[in-house]
């Protein structure tokens, strides 16, 4: 499968859980949905789907970067630490009333990363299974 047919795969999967979740008017049933999802995956998914999840922080959908920001912080995924500070420098420019909340959970998820990557060392790239 191809990154643009995993990406399409993942998105119809997530706007599925979203619609789930809609329905049964609970929130945290999609990020559930999302979890256990991620945890299926194989070493080769789970590098695409790491790819992917990195993309959603740069959404405009609010709901897509939620999503993306907690599988990031749950299954600490370090190839979003770019994404990361790319959404960090937007929400500081931003005049939406949500950015400056939105701008300190990034900040959280970076720390998190940072203090992680540090723990383990430079030569040793951390894994992103939680």
């Amino acid at each position: 499968m191809t990154l643009d047919e995993f990406r399409l795969e993942m998105e119809l999967y997530r706007r599925s859980a979203d619609d789930d979740a809609h329905a049964l008017k609970e929130p945290e049933v999609a990020l559930d949905q999302l979890r256990t999802l991620y945890k299926k995956f194989d070493n080769a998914e789970r590098h695409m789907a790491d790819q992917i999840i990195a993309e959603w922080t740069l959404s405009d959908d609010e709901k897509i970067r939620f999503d993306g920001l907690a599988l990031i912080y749950d299954f600490e995924i370090n190839k979003a630490i770019p994404s990361l500070k790319e959404l960090a420098n937007r929400l500081r420019l931003s005049v939406t009333p949500s950015a400056p909340y939105e701008l300190k959970k990034v900040e959280r998820i970076l720390s998190k990363l940072r203090a992680k990557r540090n723990l383990i060392g430079p030569s040793h790239e951390p894994k992103s299974d939680g």
